[in-house]
């Protein structure tokens, strides 16, 4: 059988999400013993066995739980039917840890002007794998952005139609023009990702959205759309804005209710 340690290997350079399931602690008759381990898929799938049966069905229902919500959980059971909280005779009592292995959100921001200064930064400070796509060499210096690893430099549209969809993927347009946004936004808007926000007076937003529905963009694709991108804070210097950004990306992955409506 595969090595479970290789299995988690793999996992994690494949970018997939999953959660390990151990025993930890067992008293009296169980169909597993302590160290026993089980990586469960996003999907549900699982690979090793904690025993099979309405057990390991509620630590896969659970470990489902503990990848939405980003947290390690610990649960016990009583394994008698008639006293305890699952239809299993073994008798015996069972504690079992779920570690979710999530992998980070991905934050692409395309422009790297002042605000993209202050927001990288800020971002990958709370976990977050940022890139920055520029097709100015010079706007991504090092001096500008010290220590950040993900810079493109490269056609910013290019680079936009070739990226893939992905639902822990947040995007941030804040390019130097309106043309360029009005671009970016053609390609990624009609994709599946967790958050597309972009800057803007609502005269500029809505100007592209009736440009974009007029050359053949469904609407509905707009209800995914954050913009004016943000937080209404009050925000006016670039270390502000960046504030009032990424406050409205965490609370769209903490799964809070924001103040600021969709585009």
């Amino acid at each position: 059988m595969e090595d479970i340690f290789q299995k988690l290997a793999d996992i994690e350079k494949e970018g997939r999400q999953a959660a390990l399931a151990i025993i930890v602690r067992t008293k009296g008759s169980t169909p597993r013993k302590a160290g026993t381990k089980m990586i469960i898929m996003e999907d549900g799938s699982t690979f090793g066995t904690l025993g099979g049966g309405e057990l390991e069905k509620k630590i896969v229902e659970e470990s489902l739980e503990a990848m939405k919500g980003g947290r390690a959980k610990l649960i016990s059971y009583n394994l008698d039917a008639m006293g305890g909280n699952l239809d299993m005779m073994c008798g015996g009592e069972i504690e079992i840890y779920i570690e979710p292995i999530c992998q980070p959100e991905k934050l692409i921001i395309f422009g790297a002007g002042h605000i993209t200064r202050a927001l990288a930064p800020l971002m990958r400070s709370v976990g977050f794998q940022v890139t920055i796509v520029d097709d100015n060499p010079e706007a991504l210096g090092e001096d500008r952005f010290a220590e950040m690893e993900g810079l493109i430099s490269e056609d910013i549209e290019s680079y936009a139609e070739r990226l893939s969809p992905e639902n822990s993927t947040y995007i941030v347009l804040l390019t130097r023009g309106f043309s360029t946004d009005r671009a970016i936004l053609e390609r990624l808007i009609g994709k599946d990702f967790r958050y597309v926000g972009m800057i803007g007076s609502k005269k500029k937003i809505g100007t592209i959205k009736e440009d974009l529905i007029s050359n053949g963009i469904e609407k509905g694709h707009f209800s995914k759309l954050y913009a004016p991108i943000g937080l209404d804070i009050g925000a006016e210097t670039p270390e502000e804005i960046a504030l009032s950004i990424a406050a409205e990306i965490i609370s769209l992955k903490k799964g809070k209710s924001m103040s600021r409506g969709k585009g």
